[in-house]
């Protein structure tokens, strides 16, 4: 009689807590959960998926440990599983995932994100097994094609990516992740009429989706769709704010359009979000140099080269035609010579330095050496420039030729 009270007792705590918990008020279910003496599996287990509940998934652990100890359950082994797998202990959450695998092997939802975490921990033969497993067991599902195409991108193995894709893309034509990788290896390989069909495809499933629209924006920049690219680029704008991408391409967008204030703000920004990425001090120098604010421009650019860890060819090419633009030879012909020192194939930097050294020197021995250098380099980049150059070097040489039969 006393057990039969006691067990009807508990219900109804239960009964009370899972109301509670309904409600959201877990803190009081805590509470009452905690006064049970003495605690038992269905207890623990509550309390462990209340900290599951809340994202304390340290103290989830303990109390499933504790249901495990009191009860061999396979609900409670399934959340210690999923609650090692959030802390990132992930060797703990595949030891218990296996386990229950091989208790029950036609298990699919354990067995796949077994397989994800198999993935997860670069044991691709192991995730290479279960995924081809489960295309057996289950071969509709698009999502275990999807992986095998993942494992088959980490073994460089791209036929194997792209079929695999194309197989999960067939099994659900209407899963977007298979669409979004294929537009987006399509558009890798330069198979551009692929690549469109994926895209626009992608799009019409999920019109708001970040990467598909980052890949459409990416699409029209390079087709100068200038205007085109600001609208997709607003509507991800509204749905992601303040993502690097997005402000840079606006910023890139509008200075393409010629629309210069709306440039600036954006390049502002991009500045402000990423203090890394110094090519917005270059694009702000470029827009004052449109406006002739000079001073301003030269600062700019010279705040991209104190900041920049890559290539800066581009502001010294840049310092270059500004101080050109205020007849500055001398400092013109330094910087395009630096330009050429930081980007040796740059055909535009090393033209402009052999030209500009042609303006200031009167000895034109230094002049023909750097003519010469063009030609080596890019005789066959540009058909005028190089007919110029080749020109310019006949007509040295025939002053050179005359002056020197006066003497």
């Amino acid at each position: 009689m006393g057990f039969t009270l006691k067990v009807a007792a508990q219900t109804a705590t239960f009964s009370r807590i899972d109301s509670l918990l309904e409600r959201g008020r877990y803190q009081i279910a805590l509470k009452e959960l905690k006064q049970i003496n003495p605690q038992t599996y269905s207890s623990y287990y509550k309390i462990g998926k209340i900290y599951t509940s809340i994202d304390n998934h340290q103290k989830a652990v303990e109390n499933y440990k504790q249901s495990l100890f009191l009860e061999d359950n396979y609900s409670a082994q399934l959340m210690l599983g999923k609650s090692y797998q959030s802390l990132k202990k992930y060797s703990k959450a595949i030891a218990i995932y296996e386990q229950i695998i091989a208790q029950n092997p036609k298990n699919l939802t354990l067995g796949y994100q077994l397989g994800k975490l198999y993935l997860r921990t670069n044991q691709l033969e192991l995730a290479k097994g279960i995924f081809t497993r489960l295309t057996v067991l289950d071969t509709e599902n698009p999502n275990y094609n999807y992986q095998l195409a993942l494992i088959s991108f980490k073994e460089k193995d791209g036929n194997g990516m792209i079929q695999n894709f194309l197989t999960s893309y067939k099994k659900d034509t209407s899963f977007v992740p298979a669409v979004y990788q294929l537009a987006k290896t399509y558009t890798a390989l330069k198979v551009k009429d692929s690549a469109r069909i994926f895209l626009n495809k992608g799009l019409q499933l999920d019109s708001l989706d970040i990467n598909l629209n980052k890949l459409k924006i990416n699409e029209l920049y390079r087709e100068r769709k200038y205007h085109i690219a600001v609208d997709y680029l607003q509507k991800i704008d509204s749905l992601e704010p303040d993502d690097v991408f997005t402000k840079k391409m606006l910023a890139k967008s509008y200075f393409n359009l010629g629309i210069y204030d709306k440039a600036e703000l954006e390049f502002k920004k991009v500045g402000a979000l990423d203090p890394d990425d110094f090519s917005h001090f270059t694009y702000l120098g470029h827009i004052e140099k449109v406006r002739k604010e000079y001073q301003k421009a030269r600062f700019n650019y010279y705040r991209a080269i104190s900041a920049g860890k890559k290539s800066r060819h581009e502001e010294y090419y840049s310092l270059g035609v500004l101080e050109l633009e205020l007849n500055n030879l001398k400092k013109a012909m330094e910087m395009f010579g630096l330009s050429v020192k930081e980007n040796n194939r740059s055909h535009m930097a090393l033209y402009q330095y052999a030209l500009t050294t042609d303006s200031f020197y009167a000895d034109k021995k230094i002049v023909l050496e750097r003519y010469q250098d063009y030609l080596n380099m890019f005789e066959y980049r540009d058909k005028d420039m190089t007919l110029f150059v080749k020109k310019r070097m006949d007509e040295i040489k025939k002053d050179a030729f005359m002056k020197r039969k006066k003497e």
